[in-house]
C-alpha cells in the first residue's frame, strides 16, 4: 500500500524549490551585472590613464610622466603604462608585464591570454601629434575575477541560509492555510446521525467558504433524506400495526370458544379484507421505495397507448365494481399516445379507479374520461361518494394521509401518493378538481407524444 502524501510537505518542497530557482536566477543576474559593471570600471580607468599620458606626451614630447617612473599606489588596481611606436616599446612603467608591442585593440577593452601570464585588460590610445605612436594602459583582470568569485561565494552562502528559511516559511504558511481545513475536518468528525441539524462553521476564506457552503448543503439534503426515511419507516410501521392487530385480535377471539361455520366464514372474510389491506400497503411501500432509490428519475421514454392502458385498468377493476354494484361509464378518445412506462401508468390508473369504486355507494357510477387537450392527454376519474372535505384537500396526496372519510384506506394511505409519483415522473400533474356535485373528481394531465417525431417508433401497448 502506497504511503499517502502530505499536502503540507508538498507545499513546503514547492516553496523551497521555487525560491531556489528564483534565487539562482537572481544570483546569476547579479553576477552578470557585477561583471559588466566591473569591466566598465576597469575600461574607464585604463582609458583615463592612457588618454592622460597621451595628452601629456603630445603636449611636452617628454617621457617623464610619473607613472612611467613609479607605479601609482592610489588606484584600486595596478595599472601599467607604456609608449609604443613602430613596433617597439619606447617607455614603460617599471616591472611591466612583457608582451608584444601593439597588442592592444584601439580603445576597446580586450582580455588577452598571454603565455605564462594571467589575463590582462589592455586599452590603446593614439598620440595625435605623432602618427604611429600609441599609449597602452593595461592591468591584470585577476582582481576582477576574484571579486566575482567572492560575490559568488557570498551569494551561495546566503542561499544556503535563505533556502531553508524559505522552506520553513512555506511550511508555516501551509500550516496556517490548512488550519481552517483541519477545523472543518474536526467538525465533520464530530457529526453523527443523532445531530443532523448541526452545520459546519463557514471559514472567511472565499475558496473554503464555498467548500463549507456546499458541504452544509449536502448535510441539509442528507438530513432531509434521513428524516424522510424515518418518517417513512414510522408511518409504515403505524399503518401495518393496525391490520396486524385486527387479525391477531380476531383470531384470539375466535379461538376462545367453538363457533359455527358461518361465524368462521365471517371471520375469514374479515381477515381476508385486512390481508388485502396489508398487501396494498406493502405494494405501495415497494413502489415508493423504488421512487426513493431512483431519486425522482423520469420514467423510461417509450411510446405508450394511454387509451389501451385505461381500458386494461377498467377491465381489472370491473369485478370489484360489479361486487359493489357500481357502474363504470367511460368516454375514451383515440388515439391518445404518451411517452413513458406502461406498467407505471397502469398502476396509477388502477389506484384512481380502485379508490373511486370502493368509495362510491352501491347503485351509483364512476365516470372515466380520456381526451386530447392541445398538447396534453387529459384523464378524469369522477366518483359519486362523500367527496373530500375542504380541510383535507391540501393533504390528499401526502403519504399515509387518511382523513375522516378514510379515502385511500384501500391502499393504506399510499394510493394517491403513488399516483402523484407516477404522473410527475412522466412530466405530468395530478389534481383534485373543485367539486360540482357529490363525490371527488381527479384529473391527470400528461404530455402527448409528438407523432411526427416518432412515426417509425413501435407503440408499447399494455397487455
Amino acid at each position: 500500500m502506497s504511503r499517502r502524501r502530505s499536502f503540507k510537505n508538498d507545499l513546503t518542497l514547492w516553496s523551497a524549490g521555487i525560491f531556489f530557482v528564483l534565487y539562482v536566477a537572481a544570483s546569476c543576474a547579479i553576477l552578470a551585472l557585477e561583471a559588466t559593471h566591473a569591466r566598465q570600471q576597469l575600461n574607464s580607468t585604463l582609458s583615463n590613464q592612457a588618454e592622460t599620458l597621451a595628452s601629456y606626451y603630445a603636449a611636452s614630447n617628454r617621457m617623464d610622466y610619473p607613472e612611467l617612473r613609479l607605479l601609482e599606489k592610489e588606484l584600486p588596481i595596478t595599472v601599467w603604462l607604456r609608449i609604443v611606436g613602430h613596433g617597439r616599446v619606447l617607455a614603460a612603467t617599471p616591472n611591466s608585464p612583457a608582451f608584444p608591442a601593439g597588442a592592444g585593440d584601439g580603445e576597446e577593452l580586450r582580455l588577452q591570454e598571454m603565455a605564462g601570464m594571467e589575463p590582462l585588460a589592455v586599452v590603446r590610445h593614439p598620440v595625435w601629434t605623432q602618427p604611429g605612436l600609441f599609449v597602452e594602459a593595461f592591468a591584470s583582470t585577476a582582481p576582477l575575477r576574484q571579486r566575482l568569485r567572492n560575490l559568488a561565494v557570498i551569494l551561495a552562502l546566503a542561499g544556503l541560509l535563505l533556502v531553508p528559511l524559505a522552506a520553513l516559511g512555506g511550511r508555516i504558511l501551509a500550516a496556517r492555510a490548512l488550519r481552517p481545513i483541519k477545523d472543518m475536518v474536526a467538525s465533520v468528525r464530530a457529526l453523527d446521525t443523532s445531530h443532523l441539524e448541526e452545520r459546519l462553521a463557514v471559514p472567511s476564506a472565499r475558496e473554503l467558504a464555498d467548500l463549507g457552503r456546499e458541504f452544509n448543503d449536502l448535510l441539509s439534503r442528507l438530513e432531509e433524506s434521513v428524516n424522510r426515511m424515518r418518517r417513512f419507516t414510522a408511518d409504515a410501521s403505524h399503518e401495518l400495526r393496525t391490520p396486524v392487530s385486527i387479525l391477531r385480535t380476531g383470531l384470539e377471539v375466535a379461538l376462545r370458544r367453538e363457533r359455527s361455520v358461518e361465524e368462521y366464514r365471517e371471520l375469514l372474510r374479515e381477515n381476508l379484507l385486512e390481508i388485502d389491506r396489508i398487501q396494498r400497503i406493502v405494494e405501495g411501500l415497494l413502489t415508493l421505495a423504488r421512487e426513493e432509490a431512483q431519486g425522482g428519475a423520469r420514467a423510461p421514454a417509450l411510446p405508450v397507448d394511454l387509451a389501451g392502458v385505461v381500458e386494461s385498468a377498467m377491465q381489472t377493476v370491473s369485478p370489484l365494481a360489479t361486487q359493489n354494484a357500481v357502474v363504470l361509464t367511460s368516454h375514451i378518445e383515440r388515439p391518445v399516445q404518451v411517452l413513458g412506462d406502461s406498467d407505471r401508468l397502469r398502476l396509477a390508473v388502477l389506484n384512481l379507479l380502485d379508490n373511486a369504486v370502493k368509495y362510491t355507494p352501491p347503485g351509483r357510477s364512476v365516470e372515466i374520461a380520456l381526451e386530447r387537450r392541445q398538447e396534453e392527454a387529459r384523464l378524469v376519474v369522477a366518483d359519486q361518494g362523500k367527496g373530500v372535505p375542504a380541510g383535507e384537500r391540501p393533504f390528499i396526496f401526502d403519504r399515509f394521509f387518511r382523513g375522516q372519510g378514510a379515502r385511500g384506506a384501500s391502499s393504506g394511505g399510499l394510493g394517491l401518493s403513488v399516483v402523484r409519483w407516477v404522473v410527475e415522473s412522466h412530466g405530468g400533474r395530478v389534481q383534485l378538481l373543485d367539486a360540482k356535485g357529490p363525490g371527488a373528481t381527479f384529473e391527470v394531465r400528461l404530455p402527448l407524444l409528438d407523432l411526427s417525431a416518432s412515426a417509425a417508433a413501435p407503440f408499447i401497448l399494455h397487455s
